[in-house]
């Protein structure tokens, strides 16, 4: 049984309650208002107290480890120092393409960035 599941469940429950009390019995809606935000502190307590501690379950993944293998480039996969800022290829504002460090695009004029 998870802990947790039935502690927020038996907030959701007692949030539904409070506002049936405010709506059917206003002259106790004060009272309703008070007892609500005190179980829902001390709902949020008990959230609290029974989280997981201590190392995690053989097989269970890290919390910060990722699922996913590792997509960083290969040293020769990245782009060389030598090539001009600006050789993506194409032109961002029209597609057309344009030489590695041309200034402006010959097709559409606009002036292209420089990364």
């Amino acid at each position: 049984m998870n802990w947790r599941v039935m502690i927020s469940v038996a907030n959701l429950v007692a949030i539904a309650v409070a506002f049936i009390v405010l709506f059917e019995f206003p002259q106790y809606a004060n009272d309703a208002f008070y007892i609500l935000i005190a179980w829902m502190v001390t709902g949020f307590v008990l959230l609290y107290a029974v989280r997981p501690r201590g190392p995690p379950a053989p097989g269970t993944p890290l919390a910060g480890a990722s699922p996913f293998p590792s997509t960083s480039p290969t040293p020769s996969a990245l782009p060389s120092t030598s090539e001009p800022a600006g050789g993506i290829g194409f032109c961002i504002y029209c597609a057309s393409p344009i030489a590695p460090g041309t200034q402006a695009c010959p097709s559409c004029g606009h002036a292209l960035p420089r990364w």
